[in-house]
């Protein structure tokens, strides 16, 4: 096979390979988390709401502001590549197209984590109240 349709296969099975491996570990986690639930329901453990609260919310109360810190990370990131590519380049030798695209790459991730920054913020306010 040639590298010319290699490398965008492999760039779209990478992703696909990465979602699922998200999806799985979090079923896993999440029926995990259940067998725990019936294990103490057939023992006969008091479930107060406390507990059951906690097995509802299984992720960490920041977990919203770690996905938001990751995101711009990886934006931030991508913005640098840009950068450094760009970098004496002229328009018109084909590196300012590049950096414009990996630009507007960068922009994807930055606008997700800035929504996970403002779930964070925002909805956590309102359950303090």
């Amino acid at each position: 096979m040639d590298v010319e349709i290699l490398a965008p296969i492999s760039t779209f099975v990478a992703i696909v390979l990465i979602v699922w491996l998200v999806q799985h570990f979090a079923y896993r986690k999440r029926a995990d988390a259940m067998a725990t639930l019936r294990l103490a329901i057939e023992k006969g453990q008091p479930l107060t709401p406390e507990a059951l609260d906690a097995m509802a919310r299984i992720s960490s109360p920041i977990a919203d502001l770690r996905r938001g810190i990751v995101f711009v990370a990886i934006a931030a990131g991508f913005a640098s590549f840009a950068t450094i590519m760009g970098t004496g380049a002229s328009w018109g030798d084909g590196r300012g197209e590049v950096m414009r695209a990996l630009y507007g790459v960068a922009t994807f991730p930055l606008f997700i984590g800035l929504a996970f920054l403002g779930l964070h913020f925002f909805a956590n306010e309102s359950k303090r109240r």
